[in-house]
């Protein structure tokens, strides 16, 4: 079974865990299942002691986003993937994230992928993976996201 967790370090954001264990660090959900997501949260998370959606607002559906959160690698490659939703902030310096949900056209699997640009790479100290964008970096991880992030992909998957 899954749920979300608040992270043990950045309080306003929530992470998955299966089985009461947290998904292992490093590793790039690729093959979420739409039941999955939509198991996640209960109905009403914004009444939940934290900042719902701190620093982060919805970015534009395009060619040029999808290929930011689409990782160079076989499996990346290999998929023909759709949007289900990005969010993106900016930080000091413009260093900027975006996190998104892509769904698999084939198999209806959900990807969920954290991309950074140049200027935030390279301070950035964990794991990255090259993009179908030239600018921008996947970072090898779990995803871990405000509560608007998970809510409103919730939302896009039920209606």
């Amino acid at each position: 079974m899954y749920n979300l967790i608040r992270h043990s370090k950045w309080t306003d954001s929530w992470q998955m865990i299966k089985n009461n264990r947290n998904v292992p660090p490093g590793l790039m959900q690729y093959k979420v299942s739409q039941e999955v997501i939509l198991s996640l949260l209960p109905n009403g998370t914004k009444h939940i002691n934290c900042i719902y959606n701190k620093d982060w607002s919805f970015a534009q559906h395009t060619m040029e986003n999808l290929q930011k959160l689409t990782p160079n690698t076989k499996t990346g490659k290999a998929n023909k993937w759709k949007i289900i939703i990005i969010i993106k902030a900016t930080k000091e310096h413009d260093k900027v994230s975006l996190k998104g949900a892509l769904i698999n056209k084939d198999t209806n699997e959900i990807a969920l992928m954290t991309s950074i640009n140049k200027k935030h790479a390279d301070s950035y100290k964990n794991r990255l993976v090259k993009s179908l964008h030239k600018d921008y970096k996947i970072c090898q991880c779990k995803m871990v996201a405000p509560l608007v992030f998970w809510d409103e992909l919730k939302n896009r998957l039920l209606y």
